[in-house]
């Protein structure tokens, strides 16, 4: 039998049998037939195959697939490096938006854990234990307020949400080039090597303390390399973390 049966597809390909069914039953791949009824899968088949599981691990979804799958049968490649690229961008600004909503709900998650540590009762919850009862989270443009009054607004960042991405972005890089965040008493430690570009962090950090002004930021270059202090008020521990990439 000319070309390759659905189990030896399945080999050479990684897709379980059941998901090479799937595929054809949504019209991505079409295998011929054998006069037996068999289905029979040619080298153009695989290397669609290899093409879907590519594309399967950028996020895109079949219909997305689909679409793409389509450009290929016209055999140049721009149409289709180029539909892909608007694509992984899209998927690239959708992870953005959720690593931004992450960052704000841990600050959350971690002002909660620290309500439910400061009391506990010797008989049943009672309303300061946290348990049944208390202040919800306060959040102002994704940044969690202290668990004092909303309108204190001590622990506040004055960004519009719009900007929040692009800071995020800048502050996701820079934690990448870190070579480890260290504890501190009352913040966190960034240490890099000596190549990094101390002016660009130096004016990363005056822009972020000047939106967000309970932080505070101390910049070292010693033979060691280059460390960034970021340190502020207990009420903000949870957003410093969450900002320098800890547990989040």
């Amino acid at each position: 039998m000319d070309g390759y049966s659905i189990s030896q597809t399945s080999a050479r390909t990684g897709f379980p049998p059941s998901t090479l069914r799937f595929y054809e039953q949504s019209g991505l791949v079409s295998p011929d037939r054998t006069p037996a009824g068999y289905r029979s899968y040619d080298d153009h088949h695989l290397e669609l195959l290899a093409f879907i599981g590519r594309a399967k691990g950028f996020g895109l979804s079949l219909e997305e697939i689909a679409e793409v799958s389509s450009l290929l049968d016209e055999d140049r490649c721009a149409p289709v490096q180029s539909r892909l690229r608007d694509l992984v961008d899209g998927k690239i600004l959708t992870a953005q938006d959720r690593i931004t909503e992450l960052i704000a709900f841990t600050a959350e998650l971690r002002q909660v854990s620290g309500s439910l540590a400061r009391h506990t009762p010797e008989g049943p919850c009672d309303d300061d234990c946290g348990c049944t009862s208390g202040q919800e989270p306060t959040t102002v443009a994704g940044v969690v307020l202290n668990d004092k009054a909303a309108d204190e607004a001590s622990i506040a960042c004055t960004l519009a949400p719009h900007q929040m991405d692009d800071r995020l972005a800048e502050w996701q890089a820079t934690v990448g080039a870190a070579l480890g965040p260290e504890p501190l008493g009352d913040g966190v430690r960034l240490r890099f090597a000596a190549g990094i570009d101390v002016a660009a962090l130096a004016v990363l950090a005056r822009s972020e303390q000047e939106c967000c002004r309970f932080f505070t930021f101390v910049l070292t270059i010693d033979a060691t390399g280059v460390a960034l202090d970021i340190t502020g008020p207990p009420d903000a521990q949870s957003v410093i973390q969450a900002l320098a990439g800890l547990e989040v």
